[in-house]
């Protein structure tokens, strides 16, 4: 059970989160209007812009606060850093998840405890542009957006790039590109990243 002392400080944070949900709840006020009469994310994208670019604590507060009401899920301990941009609403961060400056995030489920550096570009999928036909723009082909999942405890290094579903408990090399699924427990590297081996459980002994 936790401690008085860490029960009053996550107290407290809570307090300010909300304080901080209060100071955005218009831009979050757009973003719904807009989503409930056009199903569009103009707005919501203009706030996560306009939201990264705060610096320090205040910035991670206000963030909190705008990503608590606006997204799927959002704990109230997630941090996210400067000038790092959610691109749709619907996006799940779990509990104690960091993500670090100047990182873009697509469609994507964060599980407990999920770390991710700077400058991290996790994808909505890999099939989000058509480029099949050569008479037509790749930009007008469209595509697919897929809500990809991160496990819990995994660790992505920074300037990696997400496509695929990574497992719980893994780490990820930086600079890596990942475009195919990663088992839980893999130590993973490269472009493609591939598993160079698998984290074992230490056997405590008796």
């Amino acid at each position: 059970m936790p401690s008085t002392a860490v029960r009053f400080r996550s107290s407290v944070r809570d307090g300010f989160v909300v304080v901080a949900a209060i100071l955005v709840a218009p831009l979050w006020l757009l973003a719904k209007l807009e989503a409930l009469l056009t199903g569009g994310e103009g707005f919501f994208k203009t706030a996560s812009e306009i939201l990264s670019l705060v610096p320090g604590k205040l910035g991670i507060f206000l963030r909190r606060g705008f990503y608590w009401m606006a997204l799927e899920r959002f704990s109230m301990d997630g941090s996210i850093g400067f000038g790092t941009l959610v691109s749709h609403p619907q996006v799940r961060i779990g509990r104690r998840v960091y993500i670090g400056a100047r990182c873009s995030l697509g469609k994507v489920v964060l599980e407990d405890d999920v770390t991710i550096g700077s400058n991290v570009d996790i994808l909505s999928g890999r099939r989000q542009h058509n480029f099949d036909r050569l008479d037509t723009p790749i930009q007008a082909q469209g595509g697919s957006f897929q809500q990809l999942s991160i496990g819990r405890n995994t660790w992505i290094g920074n300037s990696s790039v997400v496509m695929a579903d990574i497992g719980e408990d893994c780490v990820i090399g930086a600079g890596s590109v990942v475009v195919h699924p990663i088992p839980p427990s893999s130590v993973a590297a490269g472009n493609p990243a591939s598993v160079k081996k698998r984290r074992e459980r230490e056997l405590k002994s008796v």
